[in-house]
């Protein structure tokens, strides 16, 4: 059913302008004001288009026809420029640029208004009557079809770039650029099929293609937040963290050859990043040349790099590039410098071995002349000795249960633990310890968790712990709840001991230590790493009196692996066993050092 002039006139300009206002309200998102002024204009050309139609006077009608064709020379440029931002591209517009995309549409308009002089837009009208409406009909000429194939340049031009936009990028950008285009589509190809003569009708049915046009972009702009997210904004985001980040990143090419770096690898050369454009990266730093694999691969490796006479070494990670069908279009460099943690490490590593080699030899002479000395002095003074055997015992204990741990962690391996059967030993080794005390285990036999023999360590720090401290008999009890055995199990060690400081537990809850803020000692750094290790977390609840409960949090084991048959070294564990080969091979180990 046709419109009325009046209809058209009407629903153009609510749908239009309730577009052009949406777009308004993101006036400070990219792309906003361009689209706004599109849809203002194509708006009003088709509101100057009903008017037309509803007007019977021919001058008027003509000076209408020149209006819309005024309006027409806006929707290209504003679409083309909505595009640019949106897609990320408004460098492209410079003021050699956009005097050059406006002038056509100037001379177009200089042509249209002055067109009686010469005929080059129309050289000709008519007017036809269709459905109780008139209508003008113009013989166009040459001015206005050129004007017709730069207007479709225009928005063709776009297109490609919201193109291009939907090919690489996500979801939701596809479906913003999606609807741009079909914005765009509609009405253009509406009117280009019209300007052909593939119409029978008279009337142009441009006006409603507008209609459907502001339609789409109305879902757009409320549904698919067309202007709330833009893709311009990650990539100007993405741009910065590539120019900004202290990590220095190169791009090449298939050939390898520099395609662009940033400030921080651009000082790596010693030259500016426009110079380094094109370069060989064998011929500037064959070392990290070598780095780049042979196949579409990621890789992981570390290089060191002389500049001006110093050494740095560079954790480089090398990320492929993909263009389409899986084609390695280049590679992605990044390098992370550490010289600085390379060399912390090493030395930590030399004084961790010094020390405890040194610590169990020198000890050992220590006890030795202790163990001579108390038979050549008096009863009295033996205790002196007696303290001093014992105080040389800790620390050797101390020592070696750090070699131990230290071991651990480096090569421990998580997987299925039974927890009682790990915990068992642990308790009943401090029931010998101190017979006299009550040391109590609470734990379902089926309980399974995620870890290793070095909880058989942190678990003994935390019994033996409770026991030296302890002014009395000690009252101790390890408690296992599994409430939430799909996530965590939760187990508590509880003592009717003096309790732990609070600034002890301040420090370790902290994670690091400072010269005002630190512990008395390792035995809860110790458990700290541990459990740290496997996945789990420390905690202490809340005193209501006496004693300490510590609360250690550990991963329950998956079902699928609980369950696989007790294939290869996924299946569970006593633990026991494990904690006596890893005490051995660290044993072995410190008396290697």
């Amino acid at each position: 059913m046709l419109l009325s002039p009046l209809s058209v006139v009407l629903l153009a300009a609510v749908v239009g302008m309730g577009v052009a206002v949406l777009a308004w309200l993101h006036r400070d998102r990219p792309g906003a004001g361009p689209l706004a002024a599109f849809v203002v204009a194509a708006s009003l050309w088709t509101v100057a288009y009903g008017l037309e139609l509803a007007v019977p006077d021919v001058q008027t009608m003509t000076r209408l026809l020149q209006a819309q064709l005024t309006l027409s020379v806006v929707v290209p440029v504003a679409w083309l420029v909505t595009v640019l931002e949106y897609t990320g591209h408004p460098r492209w517009l410079t003021k050699r640029r956009v005097a050059l995309l406006l002038a056509e549409p100037a001379m177009f308009v200089t042509l249209v208004w002055s067109n009686r002089a010469h005929g080059l837009v129309w050289s000709g009208s008519e007017t036809a009557v269709v459905a109780q409406t008139s209508a003008l009909v113009p013989v166009w000429g040459l001015a206005r079809w050129a004007h017709l194939a730069y207007m479709l340049t225009l928005i063709l031009a776009g297109g490609v770039l919201l193109v291009q936009q939907m090919l690489r990028t996500s979801e939701l950008f596809q479906s913003q650029s999606l609807a741009l285009l079909v914005a765009i589509a509609i009405p253009t190809m509406t009117h280009s099929l019209y300007a052909l003569g593939e119409f029978a009708e008279t009337l142009d049915p441009t006006s409603l293609a507008y209609v459907g046009s502001g339609i789409v972009l109305s879902l757009a702009l409320l549904r698919g937040r067309l202007l709330d997210v833009a893709p311009v904004t990650r990539d100007l985001g993405r741009e910065a963290i590539f120019a900004e980040m202290d990590d220095r990143v190169i791009i090449v090419d298939e050939g390898g050859r520099i395609v662009d770096v940033n400030a921080a690898a651009a000082d790596l050369f010693g030259a500016e990043a426009a110079a380094l454009s094109g370069e060989s990266l064998r011929r500037r730093l064959p070392a990290l040349a070598e780095t780049l694999p042979e196949t579409g691969e990621r890789a992981q490796t570390e290089t060191r790099l002389e500049r001006d006479g110093a050494v740095r070494y560079f954790d480089v990670r090398v990320t492929p590039l993909y263009r389409a069908y899986g084609v390695v279009s280049g590679h992605l460099v990044s390098l992370r410098d550490v010289t600085d943690r390379r060399q912390r490490e090493q030395r930590l590593d030399v004084l961790n071995r010094l020390l405890r080699h040194n610590v169990r030899n020198e000890m050992n002479v220590v006890r030795g002349n202790a163990d001579l000395l108390r038979d050549s002095v008096p009863d009295s003074e033996r205790e002196r000795i007696d303290r001093i055997l014992r105080t040389v015992d800790a620390i050797v204990d101390r020592s070696d249960k750090m070699g131990r741990v230290s071991e651990a962690l480096e090569n421990e391996r998580a997987r299925p633990v039974l927890l009682r059967r790990l915990l068992r030993p642990v308790v009943e080794e401090a029931r010998e310890r101190t017979p006299e005390g009550e040391v109590t285990l609470s734990c379902p036999e089926t309980c399974t968790v995620e870890g290793g023999p070095s909880l058989t360590l942190a678990f003994g720090e935390l019994l033996d712990n409770a026991i030296e401290h302890s002014d009395g008999p000690p009252t101790v009890a390890v408690t296992v709840a599994t409430d939430d055995a799909e996530t965590g199990v939760l187990v508590r060690v509880s003592d009717d001991g003096p309790g732990i400081a609070p600034h002890e537990r301040d420090v370790i809850l902290a994670g690091r230590e400072t010269p005002l803020r630190h512990g008395s000692g390792v035995g809860l750094w110790l458990v700290h790493w541990v459990v740290r290790n496997v996945g789990g977390t420390l905690s202490f609840a809340p005193e209501d009196g006496d004693g300490t409960t510590v609360e250690i949090e550990l991963p329950a084991a998956s079902t699928d692996r609980d369950t696989a048959g007790g294939a290869g070294d996924d299946r569970p564990t006593d633990g026991a066993s494990d904690e006596r080969s890893a005490t051995a091979a660290a044993d072995a180990a410190v008396s290697e050092r």
